[in-house]
């Protein structure tokens, strides 16, 4: 029996990659005389023996039986023809024997085949030895068959095989044109010669109009080519296009024109004729036209017109949307108003008012603004693509990006604003008992915010201007611009993304979650539990949200897999977000969830500092109430899933085994990992700083190599870590500068109907964080917040982690998708398969609810240990 490793397909797949795909495979066991398909049926699978022996049929043609052609094996794959070209199946596959098959269908087969070049690489190799197979046959074959013409056209008066050699090239010829070059009567010629039916056809519907019967048109034209060469094929070409612009047979010239690829002869054809014939003619040779490369009919608004009022409206879309790509700018203002109602009524007749409406609102809308300067050189087709919004997937994934999107306006627009901003507060008169130096600090620091909310300039370099900017303008000493770099908080965030790049780089997380999985029933509701376990097992261990969900996803997409759940559907979509929540959105409940967490914490001056413990005990009542929302409300979304197979215990075992025995590397950074984290709950035992441990943990990473130096070098996010240093510099000058206490006071008169209600405050505070991150986010909407908000927390009598907690859960909404970084990891580590925008947007709102609940009903118990004063 032929394991996975062992199969050709699969040779060059890491184990991590087998057990990834394992999950992905439908395995059958088939008993002998089975058909797993036969010839014409779809091909929609791809099947891999890994037992036993199937048999291949062709049916034959002649009415025998089906001739067996091949006989297949352990290791070998069957129906990748038709899944690489679409076609029907191209021969019946039988069991020989009792067979164990792995299949794998269109969906995971295009996967593989885009994401392992090892795999089209085999499958480039094996369809190269069948082709050159098939060529080796194909030349005999040809070979005897010309031999077998040759011989039957010898039987034939040499005139009439001379009108045959010379009439293979063209697609079709013209009775009276025969007649005229060779004498020839060709009616009468089927009539007395049956025999002669072999090789020539009258054209149905044409009378008087012959074409060479296909199966024997190209032998005799490689006979004539060997005969008479090239020379005699450009005379009878010139003899048949000047007796058909004598007979004014303009169709019959437009398709010899076009199937020599001579297409500027045929545009002029069609430009002088068109307009002298009859309608029904026009149609036909506009519909020949359709074969000529678009690029020639969109050059010339004329044409295209004529081509649009005579072809099928399917037809006629595709040549707009080229017109509007490549040759817009040529238009006028009324050109385009012409195309937007062509395509209207293009619309119209298929039946899609909708589109209809959209094309119409676009012509009136050109309409009411002409004369606005640049307006004739149109909008081009992105315009024109993203104005009749072709799905909201598309929109949504569009604006991925942030809520500005990068432009030359975008960048003239901002660089105006910082110039304003550094400007306007350089010669403001001083508010709030702040110093001049304070004012220009301020100017800058809103320079940068504006820097990064347009995000022309990647965070890091903005914050290293905006430390330029400190120091030579002599806001701080270099000391106090500097500071964020000395500061034993930055060191640990270090430290803790080398854990981080350790554990990503080996099987550990994959291997943990699976496990988890494997300990819960088999169905969608147990696996469902064994996705939201994994979760919270994982959340403590890697403090990266990221890294979190784009394992969490991708393994909840392939348990949907296993069970039969189509893309985006109810139970895919249930099994996906539940692992994004659980997975990524839990990170703010423990201390090393995330090293946002870290950083967010690092911007506070904490008097008496919060350990791992702590964090924990405070965040405990808070994460249960967030947990028990988020679960039952998953439950209501997507009640009633069926599920179409269940889970085998043997695959979820072959994934475990393919990963195989725990490496020296993978059981040294788990090892690491749980001790720093136990290092961490006993801080109060020992007293050593976080830093310091995650120090030593680093060091026993580097020294027993399960941190080498090229995981160092690019699995740490180094200009993060500038962006970091710079933030946490940002926190001291504020306070140096004395802006700290005037913003606590600014806000404490301006916000004091709030003070009086923590969880009123606190719900303000989650608010204020959603519409932050309408404009800025990720971890710069973090710094923000904290920067300026915390001091309200002194005034309020809230102890600031608890500002802290509520600003990290608060920032990362994804009521839009751009809002979210780890949403959108979430959404494309599964390429958009596990759920749809639609389904996140209502988990959104349930995200929300869960933050404000959970936010509300701890108040009591952060009173009650001493908190909230």
């Amino acid at each position: 029996m032929t394991t996975l490793q062992g199969i050709g397909m699969f040779k060059q797949l890491s184990n991590i990659e087998l057990a990834k795909l394992l999950g992905k495979l439908e395995l059958r066991i088939v008993t002998v005389g089975t058909v797993l398909f036969r010839q014409g049926d779809p091909g929609d699978r791809l099947y891999v023996i890994k037992s036993g022996k199937l048999e291949l049929y062709v049916e034959a043609t002649t009415g025998r039986s089906p001739q067996m052609i091949s006989v297949l094996g352990e290791g070998d794959t069957l129906g990748e023809m038709a899944m690489l070209t679409g076609e029907a199946r191209s021969a019946t596959a039988i069991a020989a024997t009792d067979a164990e098959l792995y299949i794998i269908d269109r969906e995971t087969f295009q996967g593989l085949v885009e994401e392992q070049p090892s795999i089209s690489t085999y499958f480039i190799r094996l369809l190269s030895r069948r082709l050159t197979t098939t060529n080796e046959q194909l030349m005999t074959t040809k070979e005897l068959t010309s031999q077998a013409i040759a011989k039957e056209l010898d039987a034939f008066p040499p005139q009439l095989v001379h009108l045959l050699l010379c009439s293979s090239p063209f697609p079709r010829i013209s009775g009276k044109w025969l007649t005229n070059q060779f004498g020839i009567d060709l009616e009468e010629a089927l009539e007395s010669m049956p025999a002669l039916k072999r090789f020539i056809e009258e054209v149905d519907q044409s009378p008087g109009w012959y074409t060479l019967v296909s199966d024997t048109r190209q032998v005799i034209a490689e006979i004539a080519t060997v005969r008479f060469g090239h020379e005699e094929k450009r005379k009878r070409m010139a003899d048949m296009l000047s007796f058909y612009e004598a007979t004014e047979e303009w169709e019959a010239t437009v398709e010899l024109l076009g199937h020599s690829g001579r297409w500027s002869e045929v545009l002029e054809v069609v430009d002088r004729v068109g307009s002298l014939i009859d309608i029904d003619r026009q149609k036909r040779l506009y519909k020949l036209l359709l074969a000529c490369p678009p690029q020639y009919i969109v050059s010339s608004f004329e044409r295209l017109s004529h081509c649009l009022a005579h072809v099928e409206p399917e037809a006629g879309l595709a040549l707009l949307d080229r017109a509007w790509s490549e040759h817009g700018e040529r238009y006028t203002n009324e050109q385009w108003i012409a195309t937007y109602e062509c395509a209207a009524h293009i619309q119209a007749q298929l039946g899609r008012h909708q589109q209809s409406m959209e094309y119409l609102t676009l012509a009136e809308a050109r309409k009411s603004i002409t004369g606005i300067i640049g307006l004739d050189k149109g909008p081009g087709s992105h315009l024109v693509q993203q104005q009749l919004a072709r799905g909201q997937l598309r929109r949504l994934a569009g604006s991925a990006g942030g809520l500005f999107q990068r432009s030359r306006l975008g960048g003239w627009i901002a660089t105006v604003l910082v110039l304003v901003s550094l400007v306007f507060f350089h010669y403001m008169e001083p508010f709030g008992g702040l110093s001049r130096t304070a004012m220009d600090f301020i100017g800058v620091g809103i320079a940068a915010v504006i820097l990064w909310i347009v995000n022309l300039i990647p965070d890091y370099i903005v914050s290293l201007g905006m430390v330029m900017a400190w120091v030579l303008g002599g806001l701080v000493t270099p000391e106090v611009a500097l500071s964020g770099f000395a500061s034993t908080t930055w060191l640990y965030m270090i430290f803790i993304m080398a854990f981080i790049a350790a554990i990503t780089r080996s099987g550990i997380l994959y291997r943990v979650s699976l496990n988890a999985l494997k300990r819960f029933p088999r169905h969608y509701r147990g696996q469902l539990w064994g996705v939201v376990a994994g979760g919270i097992l994982l959340n403590p261990l890697i403090p990266s949200s990221s890294a979190k969900v784009s394992l969490g996803v991708p393994l909840a997409r392939t348990l949907s897999e296993s069970m039969g759940f189509a893309s985006n559907s109810r139970g895919a979509a249930g099994l996906g977000l539940a692992s994004m929540v659980f997975y990524g959105f839990t990170a703010p409940f423990v201390l090393t969830g995330s090293y946002t967490n870290m950083m967010a914490y690092g911007l506070a001056s904490i008097a008496e500092p919060i350990n791992w413990l702590q964090w924990f005990f405070y965040a405990l009542p808070a994460f249960v109430v967030f947990a028990v929302v988020m679960l039952i409300l998953l439950h209501i979304m997507f009640r009633d899933v069926r599920q179409v197979r269940p889970i085998s215990d043997d695959v979820l075992d072959e994934q475990l085994r393919l990963l195989g025995p725990w490496t020296s590397a993978e059981r040294i950074a788990v090892m690491t990992t749980l001790g720093s984290i136990a290092l961490l709950i006993l801080q109060p035992l020992h007293g050593i700083d976080s830093a310091w441990i995650m120090l030593a943990g680093f060091a026993i990473l580097v020294i027993t190599g399960a941190l080498d130096r090229q995981t160092v070098s690019t699995g740490i996010d180094w200009t993060f870590l500038l962006f970091l240093g710079v933030a946490f510099s940002f926190a001291a000058a504020t306070q140096v500068l004395g802006i700290a206490d005037a913003l606590s006071s600014f806000l404490g008169n301006h916000l004091a109907m709030f003070l009086s209600s923590p969880g009123l405050l606190l719900t303000v505070l989650i608010l204020v964080s959603f519409l932050v991150t309408l404009v800025i986010r990720d971890d710069p909407a973090v710094i923000l917040l904290v920067t300026a908000l915390l001091p309200l927390a002194e005034k309020a009598g809230i102890h600031p982690w608890i500002f802290i907690f509520v600003i990290l859960l608060a920032t990362d909404p994804f009521f839009f998708t751009y809002q979210s970084p780890t949403y959108l990891t979430a959404y494309y580590s599964s390429d958009g398969k596990a759920f749809t925008h639609r389904q996140g947007q209502k988990i959104a709102l349930a995200y929300a609810l869960a933050i404000v609940l959970a936010i509300t009903i701890s108040v009591p118990y952060w009173k009650w240990i001493g908190l909230i004063s």
